[in-house]
């Protein structure tokens, strides 16, 4: 099987998918990809949490928010 079918048959299973629609985590080991659309695709794009740089990703994008609260509100 295709690298590119792996994935895509990854990112269709329901399985690899938790919290509400909008939020949209994902977990799948054998998706190649560390960014991913979200399902459904209209949502934007998420990380693939299971990879390493997708947790890395995530981390710093709230490491990032929480920055920015401190510094906008003295």
């Amino acid at each position: 099987m295709e690298e590119r079918e792996r994935n895509a048959r990854a990112w269709a299973d329901s399985a690899h998918w938790t919290g509400p629609r909008w939020l949209g985590l994902y977990r799948a080991p054998e998706d190649s990809r560390v960014w991913v659309p979200k399902h459904p695709k209209v949502l934007g794009w998420t990380v693939n949490l299971a990879r390493p740089g997708g947790v890395a990703i995530l981390l710093a994008l709230i490491a990032g928010v929480v920055i920015f609260i401190a510094v906008a509100l003295p």
